[in-house]
C-alpha cells in the first residue's frame, strides 16, 4: 500500500485577477497495489483508494504509454490502450473506491508499459471562491507492465571503461520483461583489495530491451592507487556484478 502525505506539485488556482490567497492542507490518500501486472490470462486488475483526509477528494486518472530512450530516460505518451474505470471520481472522507484496469489489446511477444497517474483535482469549493486558493496538489504514478505468458529480464552491465571524465558505466534489460534495479554499488580497491572509495547511484527500473548509461566522477586524490573497479546491483534477488583492472594503479586516462 502507498499512503500520501507528502506535495507532488504545487498548483496556483488563480480565477479572475484578484489576487487575494488561502492556503489548505494537502489530501492524504493510500493506494493498493504500487503496481500493477497483468497478461493473457489475468487481463483485469484494480486499484483500491482510500481518502484518509477530512475533505472529499476528487481525482482524475490518466493512463498513459511509458517508453524509455536511448539514454535511459522515462517518455510518457497520453495514449494508452488500457481500459480505465473510472476516470474521475469523489471519494468521501474515510471512503474506499476501487479504480479497474483492463487490457485493450492482446498482451505481444514483449512486454508493454504503462504508468497510471491519479491527479487531484480542486473541488468545486475552490474552484468557485473568491480570491487565489494555493494548495498542494497531489498527482501520483501508478506502473502497469502488461506481460507475455513467458516473459525474463535478462539484466547484465555491458560496458565499463575509464574515460577522461571518469568511469563510463552501462547497465542492459536485454529481456523481455522489465528489471528493477536496486542501487548500484560501484567500488575502487588498491592492490591489496582495500576499498579506496565507493559510490552509490540510485535503484531503477531498466524496461524491456533497454539500457542506461553512467558517467562516475573518480575522485582524483585516491586515482593513481586504484587498481580495480567494481560495480554490484541486484534485480529481484539475483546478484549482477562486472569488474574492470585498471593499467599500473591509474584509473584515468591523459
Amino acid at each position: 500500500m502507498f499512503r500520501l502525505k507528502s506535495l507532488m506539485f504545487l498548483l496556483l488556482v488563480l480565477p479572475g485577477l484578484l489576487t487575494t490567497a488561502t492556503t489548505g492542507r494537502a489530501a492524504n490518500f493510500s493506494v493498493a497495489p504500487v503496481r500493477v501486472v497483468m497478461n493473457g490470462l489475468n487481463r483485469t486488475e484494480r486499484l483500491t483508494l482510500k481518502n484518509e483526509s477530512d475533505r472529499p477528494l476528487v481525482l482524475l486518472i490518466k493512463p498513459y504509454l511509458w517508453t524509455q530512450g536511448a539514454d535511459g530516460a522515462d517518455r510518457y505518451e497520453e495514449k494508452s490502450d488500457l481500459i480505465i474505470f473510472p476516470k474521475v471520481l469523489t471519494i468521501l472522507p474515510g471512503e474506499e473506491r476501487a479504480v479497474r484496469i483492463g487490457i485493450g489489446v492482446a498482451p505481444t511477444l514483449v512486454e508493454k508499459a504503462y504508468r497510471i497517474y491519479l491527479e487531484e483535482q480542486p473541488s468545486k469549493d475552490e474552484q468557485t471562491s473568491q480570491g487565489a486558493v494555493a494548495r498542494v496538489l497531489m498527482r501520483i504514478g501508478i506502473p502497469v507492465f502488461v506481460q507475455p505468458l513467458k516473459h525474463e529480464p535478462i539484466l547484465s552491465f555491458t560496458e565499463m571503461a575509464i574515460a577522461r571524465n571518469g568511469l563510463h558505466l552501462t547497465l542492459a534489460n536485454s529481456g523481455n520483461s522489465f528489471a528493477m534495479a536496486e542501487q548500484i554499488l560501484v567500488r575502487g580497491l588498491d592492490a591489496k583489495g582495500t576499498e579506496l572509495f565507493s559510490k552509490v547511484l540510485g535503484g531503477f527500473y531498466l524496461l524491456a530491451g533497454t539500457r542506461r548509461t553512467f558517467d562516475v566522477t573518480l575522485p582524483k586524490e585516491q586515482c593513481a592507487a586504484v587498481t580495480r573497479l567494481t560495480a554490484n546491483t541486484r534485480n529481484n534477488g539475483t546478484d549482477i556484478h562486472t569488474a574492470l583492472d585498471t593499467i599500473s594503479g591509474v584509473c584515468g586516462v591523459p
